[in-house]
């Protein structure tokens, strides 16, 4: 589903008084997050280089190596050989990332994507909206790490609840996750939203809300800049979907 830019409700949530640094206070640290690389070094080695690769797998510490990744990617994912940048974008998307369910809109994105000028990527973030956020957001937060994150299962569930906990009405966009528990809170979430807009259709915020988000974050020198915030959303998101669940009573059905 694409969007026009005069149809995108913005939720500002970053010029609500206070509410950027109540948000970062219940994040948490990404000290004890694992990120991990897949053990078959041959594509990226392929997309980055062997002494590249080598230099990054050697790295010990996994959120050094999680941002040098990003730095390694970047010139791959903007590179004038489309072949190559098709490559590099599948890597990040389905061997790093994990994706399931491969769709050949990718295929489209190195074209599309262009020289990554700021107006090129709003109308990519707009023509694809919702579609395939979690892979799309990977490759424009690979390709430009200060001006764009991931936005996936883990960084929208973290954002869930603490916006819950807070006692904030609106909620993110909530994309399929890999973990059936995940999805089960998210069913919660969604009943919970639905009934805040009555016999309404929901309204979820988005990319450019959770953009406006982290900026503000940054903004206000809580975070050095909007990979941290991101890094530390995705690692925290298991225990606070633990904390919902003990809240609310979920009961995780085991499928």
């Amino acid at each position: 589903m694409s969007k026009k830019k005069e149809d995108v409700v913005r939720f500002r949530l970053d010029l609500v008084p206070n509410l950027a640094e109540k948000i970062w206070n219940e994040i948490g640290t990404y000290a004890n997050q694992q990120w991990d690389l897949p053990e078959n070094k041959e594509l990226l080695t392929s997309i980055a280089g062997a002494e590249e690769t080598e230099k990054l797998y050697a790295l010990t510490d996994s959120a050094a190596r999680n941002v040098e990744l990003r730095a390694l990617l970047s010139k791959p994912l903007k590179d004038y050989d489309f072949g190559r940048r098709l490559r590099a974008i599948e890597w990040v998307v389905y061997d790093w990332g994990n994706v399931r369910g491969k769709s050949e809109k990718h295929e489209l994105w190195p074209k599309q994507l262009q020289n990554y000028e700021p107006e090129v990527i709003t109308n990519f973030i707009l023509e694809n909206y919702q579609d395939r956020i979690a892979s799309w957001s990977k490759v424009l937060a690979f390709a430009d790490s200060a001006a764009y994150a991931i936005y996936d299962a883990r960084v929208v569930m973290s954002l869930n609840v603490i916006l819950d906990k807070l006692g904030h009405k609106q909620r993110f966009y909530m994309p399929s996750a890999s973990s059936d528990k995940f999805n089960q809170v998210f069913s919660h979430i969604k009943a919970e939203t639905a009934k805040v807009y009555a016999n309404k259709t929901p309204v979820y915020m988005g990319y450019i809300d959770y953009l406006d988000l982290l900026n503000a974050i940054v903004r206000k020198r809580l975070a050095i800049d909007i990979l941290e915030v991101e890094m530390s959303l995705f690692a925290n998101a298991y225990d606070l979907a633990e904390e919902y669940i003990r809240k609310y009573a979920i009961v995780i059905k085991k499928r």
